[in-house]
C-alpha cells in the first residue's frame, strides 16, 4: 500500500504537464512503482478515467513515469531520445506513444500498455498460467525486430572495454573492496574471461541500436507480442550486449538451461541468422555480464533479500554452463 504523501507528490508532477492537468480531478490515480530513497524517489503512475473540457467523454489511459530524485536532465533527455528512436523504427505497437515531456521534473507521460512484464509472465507460467515458450518468443521476435530494424556496420570485436570491466571486478574481489559471495568459485571463473575474450578478439560482429537495459521488466507481453519500455539513449554497438543481458537475467533467475525449449524459443524468434553472427561476442560478454550480477549480490546471506538469494542460486547453476568448472 503506497502512502499518501507518495500519491500527492507523484501528482503534483503529474500536473506539470499542460495537456494532463485540466483532467487530473477526474482520473483515478493508481502507483505502479515507487521506489524512494533520501534524494526523492522515482516512481511509475498509472491514471484512467473520462476526459474533461473540449476533450469530454474520451477515455484516458496514461502513465507517468517520475523522477525526482535530482537526476542529470541532460541523461533523462537522452533517454527520451532513445524511446522516440525506437518508436520511430517500431511503430506504437512496439514501443509505448509518448504523449507529453517535462524535462525539469524528469517525467513523461506515456500511452498505457494493457499487458504484463516478461518477468511477471514467466512467474505466471510457473503456475500454469501462460507458458514460457510463447513469453521468450514474443521477447526474441522484439529483440530480433529491432536489431534488424537498426543494423549498423559489421565491426571487428575489440573486448577491450569489457575487458577493463572483467578486471575491476577481479581485483576488486581479489582485495575485497567488494565482498561477493563464493569468492573462491568467482574468481575462478573471473581467470577464464581473458582467454574468452581473446578467442573473440578480431572476429566480424553485428552492430545495432542497443536497447541500453534490456531486461525481463524492460518487455512486457500484450496478446500481440511484446513491447520495449524504458531505453537508454541512442547508440550503436555489438548485438550481443542486449542479448547477454537479456539472457542472463533470464537463467539467472527462471532456469539456467542454455538449451531449453524455452530459449530455443527466443533464437527462433531473434532470427537464427542474427544469433549465428552475435555469437562470438556473445561467447565472452555474457560471461562477464555474469560476473556483474553476480557481484551485485551481498557476500553475507543475512544480508540479501529473498529475491537475491534466489538469483544468487540460480546464478551458480548458470555459472556451471558458462565456465570450466
Amino acid at each position: 500500500m503506497h502512502s499518501q504523501d507518495a500519491l500527492h507528490e507523484t501528482l503534483e508532477v503529474a500536473a506539470h504537464h499542460d495537456w494532463l492537468r485540466p483532467h487530473l480531478p477526474q482520473l483515478r490515480p493508481l502507483l505502479l512503482a515507487d521506489r524512494k530513497n533520501d534524494k526523492g524517489r522515482r516512481f511509475v503512475l498509472r491514471l484512467t478515467g473520462v476526459a474533461q473540457g473540449a476533450e469530454q467523454g474520451g477515455a484516458i489511459d496514461v502513465v507517468v513515469k517520475g523522477d525526482t530524485t535530482g537526476a542529470d536532465i541532460a541523461g533523462f533527455v537522452r533517454d527520451v531520445e532513445g524511446h522516440r528512436h525506437a518508436l520511430d523504427i517500431l511503430g506504437p505497437e512496439a514501443v509505448p506513444d509518448i504523449l507529453s515531456v517535462h524535462p525539469d521534473t524528469r517525467s513523461l507521460v506515456l500511452r498505457h500498455i494493457p499487458g504484463r512484464s516478461a518477468h511477471q509472465m514467466l512467474e505466471l507460467a510457473d503456475l500454469g498460467l501462460a507458458d514460457r515458450c510463447d513469453v521468450l518468443a514474443a521477447c526474441g521476435t522484439w529483440l530480433g525486430r529491432f536489431h534488424r530494424k537498426t543494423l549498423g556496420e559489421t565491426r571487428l570485436i575489440k573486448p577491450d572495454a569489457m575487458l577493463r570491466w572483467a578486471k575491476t571486478m577481479r581485483t576488486q574481489a581479489e582485495n575485497r573492496s567488494v565482498d561477493v559471495p563464493r569468492r573462491d568459485l568467482f574468481l575462478a571463473c573471473a581467470a577464464q574471461i581473458p582467454a574468452m575474450a581473446e578467442k573473440a578478439r578480431g572476429q566480424e560482429t553485428l552492430t545495432a541500436a542497443t536497447h541500453g537495459d534490456l531486461h525481463l521488466r524492460n518487455l512486457l507481453i500484450t496478446d500481440q507480442g511484446a513491447v520495449g519500455i524504458d531505453f537508454g539513449p541512442v547508440c550503436q554497438v555489438a548485438t550481443a550486449h542486449d542479448l547477454g543481458k537479456f539472457l542472463v537475467r533470464y537463467h539467472g533467475w527462471f532456469d539456467p538451461d542454455p538449451s531449453s525449449a524455452p530459449v530455443q524459443a527466443f533464437w527462433a524468434g531473434y532470427g537464427a541468422d542474427l544469433a549465428k553472427a552475435a555469437r562470438p561476442a556473445l561467447d565472452y560478454i555474457l560471461p562477464i555480464q555474469v560476473l556483474g550480477d553476480w557481484s551485485d549480490i551481498p557476500k553475507r546471506r543475512e544480508d540479501r533479500r529473498e529475491g537475491q538469494q534466489h538469483r544468487l542460486q540460480q546464478i551458480l547453476k548458470f555459472a556451471e554452463q558458462v565456465f570450466a568448472l
